[in-house]
């Protein structure tokens, strides 16, 4: 895939508000960057430290909660990204924003997506074990796919899951993902 084809695909979208629709959630926000990475356009995620409270060793996107200070989600965004991977905003191709997605803990995370510009020292914070490049081939692969039963608030849910180099990408994550195929994958 080509950056002109992820560009005129992604900024022609245009998400689904829920900011006023979900008054208890926590706001939150994250970056769906792509990198050339071995010569090829990868989905870059993180994999996090396995000494962090709350989801050690999960793998996600660069993001994180709203903060007062924080004039917007978009800087909410490029707020995180420059402290857990140390890109900054200015090294960062703002393409556009897929769909709200809201998770168990009810955080309302706000997807952004770009391209970094040029080549980078990812510089990781404590918060990061290390850096996951997906090509994106993979991630349309359909073997990578997974459907997982979970149990949940008593009743049976089917999520989504994607495997990939022996990692497991779930969650909020995996629903993000699937978000932004159908997107690509989206005849016009």
């Amino acid at each position: 895939m080509k950056p002109d084809y992820l560009r005129s695909k992604i900024s022609n979208y245009k998400p689904i508000a829920q900011e006023n629709s979900l008054p208890n959630s926590k706001l939150a926000a994250v970056f769906v960057l792509f990198y050339k990475y071995n010569n090829e356009l990868s989905l870059l995620l993180q994999i996090r430290s396995e000494n962090l409270q709350y989801h050690p060793g999960e793998i996600g996107f660069p993001g994180g909660s709203k903060e007062h200070n924080d004039a917007n989600l978009y800087q909410t965004a490029c707020r995180e990204v420059d402290e857990e991977i140390g890109i900054s905003k200015s090294n960062i191709e703002l393409i556009g924003e897929l769909d709200a997605v809201l998770t168990s803990t009810k955080f309302l995370i706000y997807p952004f997506v770009g391209l970094i510009k040029t080549k980078s020292k990812f510089v990781l914070s404590s918060e990061v074990q290390k850096m996951l490049f997906v090509p994106i081939n993979e991630l349309n692969n359909q073997i990578n796919w997974r459907y997982e039963y979970i149990f949940n608030e008593n009743s049976l849910k089917n999520y989504k899951s994607f495997y990939y180099d022996g990692n497991i990408i779930f969650g909020a994550t995996a629903k993000i993902i699937n978000n932004l195929l159908n997107i690509l994958n989206k005849q016009s």
